[in-house]
């Protein structure tokens, strides 16, 4: 799964200033808008990426796995728009998404 999130975080933090507007433009942004619509359909190719990878395990039901993979989503779009990791380097940023995803996939 981290090998699906780190192109993404190493994307968002070549420009931290405009990655992180870019990520609010997201949000909150016109769907209407074209290129709102290519970064949401960027980010269901991956969310449907991670989804996969979260099946390969015969106890994860299909259902289960969009459920974490939203959380997933959520906690790497977070992790990469946070004002406290301004600073951080893609690698700590990686650590962080990596250790929150350990909690999730645990319970």
């Amino acid at each position: 799964m981290m090998a699906i999130v780190r192109p993404v975080v190493e994307c968002n933090r070549t420009q931290v200033d405009n990655g992180r507007v870019y990520l609010r433009e997201m949000v909150f942004g016109d769907p209407a808008e074209p290129h709102h619509g290519e970064a949401l359909a960027i980010t269901g190719q991956t969310e449907n990426a991670v989804a996969a990878v979260l099946c390969r395990d015969a106890q994860v039901s299909e259902a289960g796995a969009a459920t974490a993979t939203r959380v997933v989503s959520a906690v790497t779009f977070l992790a990469m728009a946070a004002s406290v990791n301004v600073a951080a380097s893609v690698d700590e940023i990686v650590r962080d998404i990596r250790e929150q995803i350990a909690v999730l996939l645990t319970r």
